[in-house]
């Protein structure tokens, strides 16, 4: 059933993903749902009562549940190491861009993952910085109208906190960030994800997250170079 789901919440993902192309299209979408069952030997029916019965048996479900977060934050962190060799590299010709740590989160977000209906990040690092540019930044899949979270980015100083809020409001490339005077100095980078609507078809992926400083902006930089 882990591998059922597992390949169910990709391929939804890929729907929501593509909404305009699958939804003017309920065949294409249908035929991606059908591949899944076909690759795991099963139909729709068998699928619903599997379903029908882990919903009396939470207990179990929530341990699938529990291994599919890790899978995807498994998935996550292999794009994300991709992601971060390239980044080093660039670093390496400027050294005042600088990727921050951030501590292994759930990186499928839905319903059950999301008490409060929020999910809180946070840099992993000791951080002691004047001024600088900081920047949020990930792919996402899986966003609707319904389920558009409110991404909060906070940049906090010894004597002030910094805060930017945006709806994350389509899929793909998401990036945000903060400039912060050079007479204030930083000390925490942290944020959350928080869904004002959710409901049993929520489902979000998130990947290439990363959390980053530099001493100018990106354009600011390719302009000195």
């Amino acid at each position: 059933m882990e591998n059922v789901l597992y390949d169910i919440y990709l391929a939804e993902a890929e729907i929501n993903s593509n909404y305009s192309a699958f939804y003017s299209d309920s065949a294409r979408k249908q035929d991606l749902l059908n591949s899944v069952l076909k690759k795991h030997k099963i139909t729709e029916a068998d699928l619903d009562t599997s379903l029908a019965w882990y919903s009396g048996h939470l207990d179990v479900y929530l341990k699938i549940n529990d291994n599919l977060s890790k899978r995807f934050s498994e998935l996550s962190a292999k794009l994300t190491r991709k992601q971060e060799a390239t980044m080093q590299a660039a670093i390496a010709l400027n050294e005042s861009a600088v990727i921050l740590p951030v501590s292994e989160k759930r990186f499928l977000l839905t319903a059950i993952d999301l008490p409060q209906n929020a999910l809180p990040f946070e840099a992993d690092t000791v951080f002691s910085r004047y001024g600088g540019f900081y920047e949020l930044q990930f792919n996402a899949s899986g966003i609707t109208s319904s389920s558009a979270p409110i991404v909060t980015l906070c940049v906090q100083c010894t004597d002030t906190t910094f805060v930017r809020r945006d709806t994350l409001s389509q899929n793909g490339l998401f990036s945000s960030s903060i400039d912060v005077l050079q007479m204030k100095q930083s000390r925490k980078i942290y944020g959350s994800f928080y869904f004002p609507k959710l409901n049993s078809q929520t489902a979000v992926f998130i990947q290439d997250f990363t959390l980053s400083f530099s001493t100018a902006r990106h354009s600011e930089r390719s302009a000195a170079k």
